[in-house]
């Protein structure tokens, strides 16, 4: 839910430590994410409650003097590649077969989702961070459905 809600790549949910999150805000702060940029993200406020619940049964643990928000069951941190093959799993589990990985499920996907419920595709943009509009029209797959009810929509004589 995290990586989905907060439109995070598998290396920037690994670096999240507990002080990055707001939970009356509803954000998360992102700490040297892609080309080291920082940001903060919001969060649905399902994944919020989901979040409460998970650090009120999960261990209290540090590396290297801080507390990091997902940490294995051998004392570090998640990784990236380990994540990939976590999401593998469950979605092979799942019998999902539609083609993508961790991340089309965390980036292409809200993004479509997004756009497709008419969100500017400039506060998409910002949302994942881009810094280039180019960047982020590669991700908005507009459906036929889509394309349909905003003709119609729009095109009024």
């Amino acid at each position: 839910m995290t990586l989905f809600y907060g439109c995070l790549r598998a290396s920037e949910l690994c670096n999240l430590d507990d002080s990055d999150l707001d939970l009356k805000a509803h954000t998360l702060r992102v700490r040297e994410g892609k080309c080291g940029k920082d940001g903060i993200v919001c969060l649905k406020d399902e994944c919020t409650r989901v979040l409460i619940q998970y650090l009120e049964v999960r261990p209290s643990f540090e590396v290297n003097g801080v507390q990091p928000l997902f940490f294995t069951d051998y004392g570090n941190r998640w990784n990236r590649r380990d994540l990939h093959k976590m999401f593998m799993k469950y979605k092979n589990l799942a019998q999902i077969e539609k083609p993508g990985g961790l991340h089309v499920f965390a980036r292409h996907t809200p993004a479509t989702i997004m756009i497709a419920n008419g969100c500017d595709i400039r506060i998409v943009q910002t949302i994942l961070r881009h810094n280039d509009i180019r960047t982020t029209l590669r991700y908005a797959h507009v459906s036929d459905k889509t394309k349909r009810e905003r003709y119609e929509q729009c095109l009024v004589l």
